[in-house]
């Protein structure tokens, strides 16, 4: 099977204008991303898909493949698809750009189940909510069923007890996760998903994984035990930061 980490590096951000070239601990943002890809046992490539020359020289130094792609594509998965075209794979994993504490190894697991999982088109990764996230949109959570599959994807609170809901307790316990936003795309599947509009749910949620079940696909969710910090404002990377440092210390 032979494996392509994509990376969609789009220049523009709402948040953090030009993020992925900001430093974190000495190096472009990009190049986490890129050097934690280019460690994992089971990727054969490293692509990454962007708009912008700068992202892309930092990328090539870092030793990904990339492929230079048009500003208006509507999201990351658009951008990965037309940086794919006429190359041969079987599977691609969708990488954040923004996700420098990406782990390796959690990369390869989700490799290994969709070699372990042939009727999966599409696999993702999920973690443990935190104190909070169950109500709040800005954290994704998955339902799955009892051999893996997801079930629904929602930025509203799911998987929780009814009553615990209606008497607004705190922090209610929940059969869902959360969603950890790396895809690892069959090839055919990919293509199809991307030929397909947006869906009603998709558009509802602003949730892309929701398309994909709306056509019927199934999602393997593989789970891990923490999610990666994505970058997308200020605080954020200043946190970063403050993480790097102490790893230094150590």
């Amino acid at each position: 099977m032979t494996v392509i980490a994509a990376i969609p590096a789009r220049y523009d951000a709402a948040r953090l204008p030009g993020k992925l070239l900001l430093d974190l601990g000495g190096k472009p943002i990009i190049t986490h991303v890129v050097e934690a890809a280019l460690s994992c046992v089971r990727i054969d490539a490293v692509l990454v898909a962007t708009d912008h020359e700068a992202i892309a020289e930092a990328a090539r130094h870092a030793g990904a493949d990339v492929a230079m792609t048009d500003p208006q594509l509507p999201s990351g998965s658009d951008r990965i698809g037309h940086a794919l075209r006429g190359r041969d794979y079987e599977l691609v994993l969708n990488i954040q750009g923004d996700e420098p504490e990406i782990d390796p190894k959690a990369l390869d697991q989700l490799v290994d189940a969709m070699r372990a999982y042939p009727s999966a088109d599409i696999g993702t990764l999920s973690a443990p909510l935190d104190h909070g996230q169950l109500c709040d949109p800005n954290a994704v959570k998955v339902v799955c069923d009892h051999t893996g599959y997801a079930l629904y994807f929602s930025r509203a609170p799911i998987g929780a007890d009814r009553d615990a809901l209606i008497d607004k307790v705190e922090n209610p316990m929940s059969a869902a996760r959360r969603h950890v936003g790396v895809y690892a795309y069959r090839k055919h599947t990919l293509e199809r998903f991307l030929a397909c509009e947006p869906s009603v749910l998709e558009q509802r949620e602003r949730l892309e994984q929701l398309r994909a079940l709306e056509m019927g696909m199934k999602i393997i969710v593989v789970p891990v035990d923490k999610a990666p910090r994505g970058i997308d404002t200020n605080q954020d990377l200043m946190a970063a930061r403050c993480r790097f440092s102490e790893q230094k210390v150590d």
